[in-house]
């Protein structure tokens, strides 16, 4: 390819790339010939042809939808377990590591059918841990099928328009879980954002209060916003009041030991055992130099360097 061709690529709208993106990734079979006790019959990409630019923000990478006889099995595979995880809440879909994985007619069970493609051994497979941002919104009165996972402009243009982008300032990588709740005034909608540290929280927490109709509040690294019905300070405060938050912190190393009455017993008697074992072969080294020596003075081996020199000190 030329220079001046992929100049002439490179200024293609984006809906154009994203397009010629996944038609290179569909190339890649997702779902297997044999799937169970099912056959495929037939197979081609799945790609999306709306929201081009949350599909780009979440990393899609392939698509495959694939005719078994009695079902079809669809799949999509994203750049890691994150844009999964966002893509199967707003599909209302199943995930697998990073794989988002829906099915229409007389499917199995869902978790079968993981089990079925996982066993195929489908490329680019990720068993990353997914966000736990999701676990500290409340879980009494959600309404089910409304949480959507935010991290990039487009996602937060889509599902929750009266938040700027500049509040929320994805520079810093942050992430955001959207869901909506059932109050006695109507519907409200609590979202959370998670910052890198909460200094960066607290800085963010002004430009989240200057939204109109919104009230926030800042817990360590996350600020939570909510949209009540009716403006109701009150219905927005007893949300924002039930945020489970625990911070939590990831390690890779290996804990400090953290001693026991069982461990200190289990110490004290390896330090015995271990000071038995030099005991015993320091007996037993001792008895071998010496039964050495006794049989080289037997055999007449002793030269000069092993003769003795005495001192008779007490004679002076």
């Amino acid at each position: 390819m030329s220079v001046r061709q992929r100049k002439e690529i490179q200024k293609m709208p984006r809906r154009v790339a994203l397009t010629l993106f996944l038609c290179a990734c569909a190339n890649a079979a997702i779902w297997p010939e044999q799937l169970g006790p099912s056959h495929r019959i037939s197979a081609a990409p799945a790609d999306p042809t709306t929201n081009p630019e949350i599909w780009k923000e979440y990393g899609l990478q392939a698509t495959e939808r694939a005719d078994y006889g009695g079902f079809r099995a669809t799949a999509y595979r994203f750049q890691d377990t994150t844009g999964a995880f966002a893509a199967a809440q707003w599909l209302q879909a199943s995930t697998l590591g990073n794989y988002v994985i829906s099915c229409a007619g007389k499917c199995p069970p869902m978790p079968q059918l993981k089990a079925w493609l996982a066993a195929g051994k489908p490329a680019g497979l990720s068993r990353a841990a997914y966000p736990s941002l999701d676990t500290y919104l409340p879980i009494k009165d959600v309404i089910s099928g409304s949480k959507r996972y935010i991290y990039g402009p487009a996602a937060l243009a889509q599902f929750e328009p009266r938040i700027p982008a500049s509040a929320v300032a994805f520079d810093f990588s942050t992430e955001g879980q959207l869901a909506k709740y059932r109050t006695p005034k109507g519907e409200a909608t609590l979202a959370l954002f998670s910052y890198p540290t909460p200094m960066i929280a607290r800085q963010q927490l002004a430009g989240f209060e200057r939204i109109p109709g919104a009230a926030a509040k800042r817990t360590a690294a996350l600020v939570a916003v909510v949209f009540a019905p009716d403006q109701t300070d009150q219905i927005a405060q007893a949300l924002l009041s039930r945020i489970n938050y625990q911070a939590s912190i990831s390690m890779d190393q290996v804990p400090p030991l953290v001693l026991k009455p069982e461990s200190a017993a289990k110490m004290l008697l390896g330090i015995l055992s271990l000071a038995g074992v030099v005991l015993v072969f320091c007996t037993l080294s001792g008895l071998a130099f010496g039964l050495i020596r006794v049989l080289a003075r037997k055999f007449g081996h002793l030269g000069a360097a092993d003769t003795m020199i005495t001192l008779h000190l007490a004679d002076k």
